[in-house]
C-alpha cells in the first residue's frame, strides 16, 4: 500500500531530493519551475532530451520530469537511455500529448508518472505521494528485511507472495498471487515467474532484476505488469529479495508485490485489452447533451450518474454480445470491448448494438429520490491498429452529423489524410504569402435599372504555380493555420489600392473573425483615415458566422467606418446566420440575397416568394438590394422585375484582375 503523508511531510522529504526538470518551451519551463520551487530546492533545468541525459550522466539525481517533444532528442528517447544507467529511477512524463502510441511507449519504459499538461498541484501531488513511497521502500529495504520473518503472515494477508528457488521456480505462493492471477497453486508451483509475464514487458527489465538479486544480492523494486490465466493485464508493485545464508550465498528469493491496478487509469487498461485481441470490437458510448448535464447537477451528482451507469451498463446489452468490462474514460465517455462475434454479419451486430442503446433510452437511474434519463450516442470500429482513435473520433463525427450512431471504422485514416493534404495547403498559403502571390480579383456588380457596372467586390485567390486557386480550398485552412489575417491584410490592401485607381464602389467581405481581430481593425481605421477622399466609394460586406464572440465589438466597428461614410452591407442574406434582427442592429445600407434562393428563383416558387419578401422589407427601410448568384439572362431578368437594385453573377460579369 501507498503511505499517506500530509503536505508538509511530503514537502519536508522532497526538499532533500535533487530533480533533474526537461522542457525546451521557456514559458511552459518558466511556470512549471515556479511550481515546483514549492517542493524542490534542488533543481537540474535542461532544454531538451540531449542536455538532461549528459547532465544525468554527471550528477546524482532522485527524480526525473520531462516533456515529451523536444529537438535532437525527445524526452522518451532520452529516458530510454537514462533506464539503461539507472533502471530505478522515477520519472514523470508532462505532455500536452493523450495519444495512445506516446502512453504504450511509456509504459514499456516503466515511467512512474504520465500527466497531462497543465500541471495541477492535485495531479502533481497525488503523483509525489506515489514516487515518496517507492523512495522510502528503497531506503528502508535493509530494515524491511530484518523483520521479514516476523510481518510474515501479516504481509500474506495483505499481499501478493511468492518464494522462488536459485532457478527461478516458484516454490510457494499465497491465496492473494492465486486470485490475482486466476491460476490455481497446483498450476503455479513449480513453475517459473514468467508464467504470468505480460508479452509487454522488455526483457531488459527482467535481465536488470535478476542481475540486481542474483549477481548483485541486493533487492529489487519497481512496478511490473503481468498477465492473468485468461490473459488481462494486471500491473503490481514488487519487492524482489534474495535470501542469503550465513556465507552470503543466495537460498532463494522472496517477493512481495501490492496490486496498483486500479491506479492505472481506464484507458491504459483498455489499451492493454485491445492489444491482446486478435479481433476486437471497440463500442464508444458517450452520453449525449453531457455539458447540459453538468451545468444543471452539481459535479457530485454527475459523478454519481456515471458510477451508476457503470455499474448497470452491462446489463443494457443483450446476450448475443459477450460484454464483460466497462471503462470510464470520463467526461460522459464509455468503452466496451469484446472479440468481435464472428457467427453474425455486420448488420446483426448493429442491430444487437442499436438495442443496448434502445435498452439504455429507457431505463432510469435513481439517486435518492430523483431519477435520471441517460441517452447516448454510439460509434464502433473493429480494425485494430486505429481501433481507439477510429471510435473516439466517430463519435465527434456523430456530433457534427447530428447522428446517434455511427461506424467509425477508417476515420483515423481518413483523418490522417486530410491532415496531410491540410499541410500541403498550408505550405501552399506559406509560399503563396512570401511570394507575394494573394492578390484580389473583383467582380462587376451591375445597376438593374441602368444596366451599367457601378460597383465591383473584392474577392481573394491564390496564385500557386500559375495556377489560380479560389479561396474555397485554402481560406478555412487559413484560418487553422494562422495565416487567414494575414490574407485578410493583403486583400484590404489591394482593395484600397483599386479603390484609389478607379471611380467605382468597392466592396470588402469581413468576416466576425476579421472584425474582431484588433490589428485588423487599426491597419482599416488607419487606411480610412489616409484616403477619407475615396472612402465614401467604400463597402464593407459583413461575412456572419456562429463564431461571433461579441455583438458589440461588431456594432462599434460599424459606428467608427460609417463616421468615414464607408456603406455596410450584410452578405448571403437569407440564409445561414443572417437575420432581420440583424438588420436593426447593424443598419445596412445594402443586403445581399443569398445565391441559394436567387439560382433557384425561376424553378422555386417559395425562393421568389422569399426573395420578393426580403426586397419589400429593404425598401421599406431605404435599404438597396444585391442579387447574388445571377447565372442567365432569365434570372437576371426576374430580379430585375421584382425590383432588386443590383445583380451580380457570373452571366454579368467573372472576376477578374482588372477592373471592366
Amino acid at each position: 500500500m501507498m503511505n499517506t503523508y500530509n503536505l508538509k511531510e511530503l514537502i519536508g522529504y522532497s526538499k532533500t531530493l535533487q530533480l533533474l526538470y526537461v522542457e525546451d518551451n521557456l514559458e511552459v519551463r518558466e511556470n512549471t519551475v515556479d511550481f515546483l520551487k514549492i517542493f524542490f530546492e534542488k533543481i537540474t533545468l535542461c532544454t531538451q532530451g540531449q542536455e538532461g541525459l549528459e547532465a544525468f550522466k554527471k550528477a546524482h539525481f532522485d527524480l526525473i520530469i520531462t516533456d515529451i517533444n523536444m529537438p535532437v532528442m525527445n524526452g522518451l528517447e532520452m529516458i530510454q537511455e537514462i533506464k539503461k544507467i539507472n533502471p530505478n529511477i522515477p520519472v514523470f512524463v508532462l505532455s500536452a500529448h493523450d495519444d495512445a502510441e506516446y502512453l504504450v511507449e511509456s509504459i514499456d519504459l516503466d515511467i512512474d508518472a504520465y500527466i497531462q499538461k497543465p500541471l495541477t498541484p492535485e495531479t502533481f501531488t497525488a503523483k509525489l505521494h506515489k514516487t515518496m513511497d517507492y523512495l522510502q521502500k528503497i531506503h528502508a529495504h535493509d530494515t524491511m528485511l530484518n523483520e521479514l520473518n516476523q510481518l510474515k503472515e501479516i504481509a500474506d494477508r495483505s499481499s501478493i507472495v511468492s518464494r522462488t528457488d536459485i532457478h527461478g521456480n516458484i516454490t510457494y505462493i499465497n491465496e492473494q498471487f492465486c486470485e490475482i492471477s486466476g491460476y490455481t497453486k497446483e498450476e503455479l508451483i513449480g513453475k517459473p515467474h514468467s508464467i504470468v509475464r505480460h508479452p509487454d514487458m522488455p526483457t531488459a527489465q527482467f535481465k536488470e532484476l535478476w542481475d540486481t538479486i542474483k549477481k548483485e544480492k541486493k533487492p529489487w523494486f519497481g512496478q511490473l505488469k503481468n498477465q492473468t490465466k485468461s490473459g488481462s493485464a494486471y500491473y503490481v508493485d514488487c519487492v524482489i529479495n534474495p535470501v542469503l545464508d550465513k556465507q552470503g550465498e543466495v537460498q532463494e528469493y522472496l517477493a512481495m508485490r501490492y496490486d496498483v491496478t486500479n491506479l492505472i487509469s481506464p484507458k491504459e487498461k483498455l489499451f492493454d485489452e485491445i492489444k491482446r485481441m486478435s479481433n476486437p470490437l471497440l463500442l464508444i458510448g458517450a452520453i449525449e447533451e453531457y455539458d447540459i448535464l453538468k451545468h444543471f447537477y452539481h459535479l457530485q451528482t454527475i459523478e454519481e450518474i456515471e458510477k451508476q451507469f457503470e455499474k448497470d451498463a452491462l446489463n443494457y446489452f443483450t446476450s448475443k454480445l459477450p460484454f464483460k468490462y466497462v471503462y470510464a474514460l470520463g467526461e460522459g465517455i464509455f468503452a466496451f470491448l469484446t472479440p468481435y462475434p464472428e457467427a453474425y454479419s455486420q448488420e446483426e451486430v448493429e442491430k444487437e448494438l442499436k438495442a443496448f442503446q434502445h435498452n439504455v433510452k429507457g431505463s432510469v437511474i435513481q439517486l435518492d429520490e430523483y431519477a435520471y434519463d441517460i441517452r447516448l450516442t454510439l460509434s464502433y470500429a473493429t480494425q485494430k491498429e486505429t481501433l481507439f482513435k477510429d471510435a473516439m473520433l466517430g463519435i465527434e463525427h456523430a456530433y457534427k452529423q447530428k447522428a446517434d450512431f455511427i461506424f467509425a471504422n477508417h476515420l483515423a485514416q481518413q483523418e490522417q489524410k486530410q491532415a496531410m493534404e491540410n499541410m500541403a495547403t498550408i505550405k501552399m498559403i506559406q509560399k503563396a504569402i512570401t511570394q507575394q502571390n494573394i492578390i484580389s480579383f473583383f467582380q462587376p456588380i451591375i445597376n438593374n435599372k441602368t444596366g451599367e457596372i457601378e460597383k465591383y467586390e473584392s474577392l481573394v485567390r491564390l496564385i500557386d504555380e500559375e495556377e489560380i486557386i479560389s479561396p474555397m480550398a485554402f481560406l478555412e485552412i487559413a484560418k487553422k493555420g494562422k495565416y487567414y489575417q494575414q490574407i485578410t491584410h493583403i486583400v484590404i490592401q489591394n482593395s484600397f489600392k483599386q479603390l484609389i485607381e478607379c471611380d467605382k464602389e468597392i466592396s470588402i467581405n469581413l468576416s466576425a473573425i476579421d472584425i474582431e481581430e484588433e490589428e485588423t481593425q487599426r491597419i482599416i481605421l488607419s487606411l480610412l483615415e489616409e484616403h477619407k477622399e475615396h472612402t465614401h466609394r467604400l463597402i464593407f460586406e459583413l461575412l456572419e458566422d456562429e463564431n461571433i464572440k461579441n455583438f458589440e465589438t461588431i456594432k462599434t466597428f460599424i459606428q467608427k467606418v460609417k463616421s468615414y461614410n464607408v456603406q455596410i452591407a450584410i452578405d448571403d442574406f437569407g440564409s445561414g446566420y443572417s437575420n432581420f434582427e440583424r438588420i436593426l442592429e447593424y443598419h445596412p445600407d445594402i443586403l445581399k440575397i443569398d445565391g441559394s434562393l436567387i439560382k433557384n428563383i425561376e424553378t422555386n416558387q417559395n425562393s421568389r416568394d422569399i426573395v420578393e419578401t426580403i426586397y419589400s422589407f429593404a425598401s421599406k427601410l431605404n435599404i438597396k438590394t444585391v442579387a447574388e448568384f445571377v447565372s442567365n439572362a432569365q434570372i437576371h431578368q426576374i430580379v430585375s422585375k421584382i425590383g432588386i437594385d443590383y445583380s451580380q453573377g457570373f452571366h454579368l460579369g467573372k472576376p477578374s484582375p482588372k477592373l471592366l
